[in-house]
């Protein structure tokens, strides 16, 4: 009963095939008998993880980087744990110790660059992510996330370049696509923005909000046909988008179809009642 490997490993055991609550109890035991056996309360930290008991593995965790300021295995885990309770500042400040242990962890460094854009910290983040593609250049991840890091410190420039990039590399990229086409939106630059619009259509992208610009796009561009086709598609995968229905309703409208543009506006309205204001004169008495 005092042999700490004997328990370590039974622990071990039953943790391999899957017993967590008994590798739990059989780590615990290991602990009684070695309390500063960092290795044992990081498998502890993993097996109740396994069971969702997510305080006690960050506990075990805690301690066992405590015990061991290297235990690399144990800040890792310990990050993630952080990270996916939306910790995000103790996650940075885990996934930057981790690094000072092991400036080679890629993923850490690419963990690292996540946080940092959840907390705003989009130069922080440029540089996380800036020293990730020097390991691996063409990691596209790590440039999609760089990309959007630019965008939001508002050098729009870099971040369509980055996007051009992983485009450049990967012509059927959704993500840069839908990188470059909203740049292009914020921009005004309609042509630009209609010509990724339908790369995405064509490559297959049916997400409603996709569907929606680029049937708006057309409309702005007079294609009203094809604008009111995207729309129809666009409803087809959400039948409530209200802002749908209404320009839809305009295009039918454009297109002599009055009887079937008022019933567009009447289901827009009962959708989003809140449309009417802005979009329709006042009632006149």
């Amino acid at each position: 009963p005092r042999h700490f490997e004997g328990w370590f490993n039974l622990g071990l055991a039953h943790q391999k095939a899957g017993r967590f609550q008994q590798a739990a109890e059989a780590y615990n035991e290991a602990i009684r008998v070695r309390p500063d056996a960092s290795q044992a309360f990081t498998n502890l930290g993993i097996v109740r993880q396994e069971l969702g008991d997510l305080r006690g593995a960050r506990e075990a965790y805690e301690h066992s980087v405590k015990l061991d300021p290297n235990a690399t295995a144990a800040f890792w885990n310990l990050a993630l744990l952080l990270e996916q309770a939306r910790e995000f500042e103790e996650a940075e400040k885990t996934y930057g110790r981790l690094l000072e242990k092991a400036p080679d962890n890629e993923e850490a460094r690419f963990r690292l660059g996540y946080v940092r854009l959840q907390r705003n910290n989009f130069g922080g983040a440029v540089q996380s992510f800036e020293a990730c593609l020097k390991k691996r250049a063409q990691w596209s991840e790590a440039q999609m996330n760089l990309a959007l890091a630019y965008w939001r410190m508002g050098e729009r420039d870099l971040a369509q370049m980055v996007y051009e990039q992983v485009l450049n590399a990967d012509p059927k990229s959704l993500d840069a696509l839908r990188g470059l086409a909203a740049l292009a939106l914020e921009r005004s630059d309609f042509d630009q923005a209609l010509e990724y619009h339908g790369r995405l259509v064509d490559l297959g992208e049916r997400s409603p909000e996709v569907l929606y610009n680029t049937g708006l796009l057309l409309q702005k561009s007079a294609q009203m046909e094809e604008a009111a086709r995207l729309y129809r598609d666009a409803l087809a995968e959400n039948p409530d988008f209200a802002e749908a229905l209404l320009n839809l309703g305009h295009v039918l409208k454009a297109l002599g179809q009055e009887e079937e543009a008022r019933a567009c506006w009447a289901r827009a309205l009962e959708a989003k009642p809140e449309l009417a204001q802005g979009y329709f004169e006042p009632a006149k008495n």
